[in-house]
């Protein structure tokens, strides 16, 4: 159990901490989600739903019922989001490449010299981060593509 000073402190702390208070912290805080978009809805924007949707008519065929077309709209956004990921992944591939040439030059080493921790830091962070979206997008996915064959056997 929490003590009494402990809640009183937590209190007066609470109190301190009202969040931004000018224009330009305010906007800086609403952008703090927005990094690279993966975990925004991709279906708001009309051209990624078209995109969904001839991708999942693709999939399902034009004569699909209402169950295969749903799974096939979840393959074809989970297809999509894992598109962007690697996207993202790439890119930041080419800026650790970038980085290295960069380095390199500042050094005067060979072109295919391997520079210890040039790789490292933020570059690995930002590509760990990105395993959590492509792990989300494979296994909704991999659910999509299994549920039919789950239907079916529990139906046998």
């Amino acid at each position: 159990m929490t003590s009494e000073s402990k809640i009183a402190a937590n209190r007066r702390n609470s109190r301190r901490s009202s969040g931004p208070r000018t224009v330009a912290g305010k906007l800086t805080v609403s952008r703090n989600a927005l990094r690279h978009g993966l975990a925004a809805a991709t279906l708001r924007d009309s051209g990624i739903a078209a995109e969904v949707d001839r991708l999942a008519t693709a999939i399902a065929g034009e004569n699909a019922d209402a169950v295969q077309r749903e799974q096939a709209l979840i393959i074809a956004e989970s297809e999509l989001s894992l598109l962007r990921v690697r996207a993202v992944r790439t890119n930041i591939l080419e800026q650790m490449r970038a980085s290295a040439a960069e380095e390199r030059g500042s050094r005067g080493d060979q072109a295919n010299a391997v520079l210890p921790g040039v790789i490292g830091g933020a570059y690995l962070d930002q590509l760990r981060r990105l395993e959590r979206y492509e792990r989300r997008a494979f296994s909704k996915r991999q659910g999509a593509i299994r549920k039919p064959l789950d239907f079916q056997l529990h139906n046998w």
